[in-house]
């Protein structure tokens, strides 16, 4: 464990990645971590990730190689109005937490494919690209993700494909696409 104190979410997060590839689970970093990656930093107190697991079964059975590991899980399905399928709950003795999320509704599995890979202590991680980042992020809705959205276009839009950005935000709605369409206006990325 990499832990040694509250605060260090980002850490555990590292745990948690290598028992992701020992079981051959892909993930994408999203949240606090991806936006301070894209040039939007902010604290956060957790760190998140989406992972790509096909049934309960294999959400248990990573549940318990992190219980193995003395990480405390907590693995809760989501409703039939929820736009996430379940999420992992993952805390250490500090309290430090990682939540992954499963089965985002209008993401698709190509996201994984698309994540940007960054060294981080030592470590290769996997961070969702830019494009399904904001997509995430306008489909999200809340201020915090409106802010990041705006931090990231204003420090990285000029790197965005805005085609892929596009039809990214069709496939979580009619509204992200209005809204994508709104921000982009108001905050155009700059030219390289």
């Amino acid at each position: 464990m990499r832990t040694t104190a509250s605060g260090q979410s980002a850490l555990l997060l590292l745990d948690v990645i290598s028992v992701l590839n020992k079981r051959h689970i892909d993930y994408a970093i999203i949240g606090a971590f991806a936006a301070s990656f894209y040039g939007m930093v902010r604290a956060s107190l957790d760190a998140d990730a989406v992972i790509s697991v096909q049934t309960t079964q294999e959400a248990l059975d990573l549940g318990r190689d992190l219980s193995a590991r003395g990480l405390r899980f907590d693995h809760r399905r989501g409703d039939s109005e929820d736009p996430i399928t379940a999420v992992i709950n993952i805390q250490d003795d500090f309290h430090n937490r990682v939540d992954l999320l499963i089965g985002i509704r209008g993401m698709e599995q190509e996201a994984f494919r698309r994540v940007q890979e960054a060294r981080f202590m030592d470590c290769q991680v996997k961070i969702v690209s830019r494009e399904d980042f904001i997509a995430m992020k306008i489909f999200a809705g809340s201020p915090k993700d409106t802010q990041d959205i705006i931090g990231v276009l204003k420090v990285s839009g000029e790197k965005i494909d805005q085609g892929l950005l596009a039809k990214l935000a069709t496939q979580y709605g009619s509204d992200c696409s209005v809204r994508l369409k709104s921000l982009l206006k108001e905050y155009p990325p700059r030219n390289s």
